[in-house]
Formats: C-alpha cells, sequence, structure tokens
C-alpha cells in the first residue's frame, strides 16, 4: 500500500460489510485498509472503542474512481437483499 498520507475512506460499515468488500476491491487489484477502532485497541492490551463500533475502510487516493464503482455495486446488492 502507498504512503498513509495517499489513503482516502472509503466506506464506514459494519466489520462483516467491512470485509466483503474488501475482498471485492482485493478482486479488482485494489489494496485496501481496514481500521477498527475496537480490535486496534485490544490488541494494544486496553479498551479502544465499543463493542459494535463501525469499521473504516482506506483505499489509495490513485484508485478512488475504480473503488467507488465498486462501493455503489457493493451498496446496490446488499441494498436489494
Amino acid at each position: 500500500m502507498t504512503n498513509q498520507n495517499d489513503l482516502v475512506l472509503l466506506f464506514t460499515g459494519s466489520e462483516i460489510d467491512t470485509n466483503i468488500l474488501k475482498e471485492f476491491l482485493e478482486d479488482n487489484q485494489i489494496a485496501s485498509l481496514i481500521k477498527n477502532e475496537m480490535n486496534s485497541g485490544k490488541a494494544a492490551g486496553f479498551g479502544g472503542g465499543f463493542y459494535g463500533a463501525e469499521t473504516h475502510l482506506y483505499i489509495s487516493e490513485k484508485d478512488n474512481n475504480k473503488a467507488k464503482d465498486i462501493l455503489n455495486e457493493f451498496l446496490k446488492s446488499i441494498d436489494s437483499e
């Protein structure tokens, strides 16, 4: 992945939805980074959020347009369920 300064927030949602979207992005050769405050806090040895907290998915700014197209298709698919 690129420099952290080049990352942009693409999606915020449940951990399950975020992980599914991450897989779709990877299938399209788009690297992404998931940030989950609860898991980050637990890994550091202290509480870092609350259970059920939303998860954030970041991508490189250069992939933003392609990733937004994939995000829109993903959102359509979960709305139709």
